[in-house]
């Protein structure tokens, strides 16, 4: 397995969405777990020239042996027989497909079979309609993971930044802040940047409130969680800066003064990233004790039925998972075979 990392992926077939073709998937050399025949049923609505090769997990590691690049190995689990399913719409059976997919990756992540997920965007509603309360994948990653503290990163070129606090409103967001919270976030982030190869990192951590509230003027958040915060990070040796207002801490990471930020809440840094690079951003899962990375983008029911959707976020993921299987401490050369 050296070299080449196996990458697990719940990308395509039995999604509720196929805004993505197989073409997104081919150059990470991966092992798609899904139902062959819908694969191979939008194959000819798409009009795509790929076939299908069904592989056990017995030899999942043999998929390098797929000499044809225009065929995908897969593994098909079957794991509802009737189908259900509309393209394009959201259900309670697609839901259900995609959580057991999902649960299958992480398993697999778990027992080293394969050396890193990617995962294609996923329908929170029907997630829920099939009676599975997970916000989404990040939640579920960290439950199946022996509950690991899971932090989300998104990161767009040399743009990177992680959040304090994710699905909840904002009201909760504000609510739930401690200095020991973000302090868990900041050492998770550190950590991650280490896998990424970042030695030495650099955190900047913007402020809550406007003008990172202006020596009090506009609020004390900065004084009494934000800085003790930081305090605490410089103690266990961390690098950062900050509070820096939050209109302004991404210009100063775009210069290059730091190497992520530690956002506070969702849409302080999902806005500005976006923006900067929509198209080219990567969402990664960091303090697991598996890589998992996906697009930063949603479902998009209504390109399911097209071929125009655009693909080059699925495949930055998916070279993100390469480039972290073969730098980090989840290498290919611990990938069991």
């Amino acid at each position: 397995m050296a070299g080449v990392p196996l990458i697990g992926s719940d990308c395509i077939g039995l999604r509720e969405v196929l805004d993505h073709s197989p073409a997104t998937m081919v150059p990470a050399r991966n092992s798609q777990k899904l139902a062959s025949a819908i694969l191979t049923e939008m194959n000819k609505i798409l009009d795509a020239p790929f076939s299908f090769k069904s592989i056990s997990e017995k030899h999942s590691t043999q998929t390098k042996k797929v000499i044809d690049s225009f065929c995908l190995p897969v593994i098909d689990l079957s794991v509802q027989k009737d189908r259900k399913w509309e393209l394009g719409t959201s259900s309670a059976w697609g839901g259900e497909s995609a959580f057991q997919f999902v649960h299958n990756a992480i398993d697999w992540a778990n027992r080293k079979k394969i050396a890193a997920i990617v995962t294609a965007p996923l329908a929170k509603e029907s997630l829920q309609a099939a009676g599975h309360s997970f916000p989404g994948h990040t939640e579920m990653l960290s439950h199946y993971s022996n509950g690991a503290r899971s932090v989300m990163m998104l990161a767009v070129d040399d743009l990177r930044a992680t959040m304090v606090t994710l699905h909840v409103s904002l009201r909760q967001a504000l609510e739930s802040l401690t200095p020991e919270l973000i302090l868990e976030v900041m050492e998770i982030t550190v950590s991650g940047l280490k896998n990424m190869g970042i030695t030495d990192p650099i955190l900047g951590i913007p402020g809550l409130n406007p003008h990172a509230g202006e020596n009090r003027l506009f609020g004390d958040e900065e004084d009494i969680i934000i800085r003790p915060a930081m305090e605490l990070a410089r103690g266990k040796g961390i690098r950062c800066e900050g509070p820096f207002p939050p209109d302004t801490v991404f210009l100063e990471h775009r210069k290059g003064r730091f190497d992520a930020v530690v956002a506070l809440y969702h849409d302080q840094a999902l806005i500005p990233l976006k923006l900067f690079g929509f198209e080219r951003a990567v969402n990664v899962t960091l303090g697991l004790p598996i890589i998992r990375t996906s697009p930063d983008h949603g479902t998009a029911f209504e390109l399911a039925p097209q071929i125009a959707a655009n693909p080059r976020s699925m495949i930055e993921a998916i070279k993100t998972a390469v480039k972290m299987a073969n730098s980090s401490l989840f290498t290919a050369d611990k990938v069991d075979s």
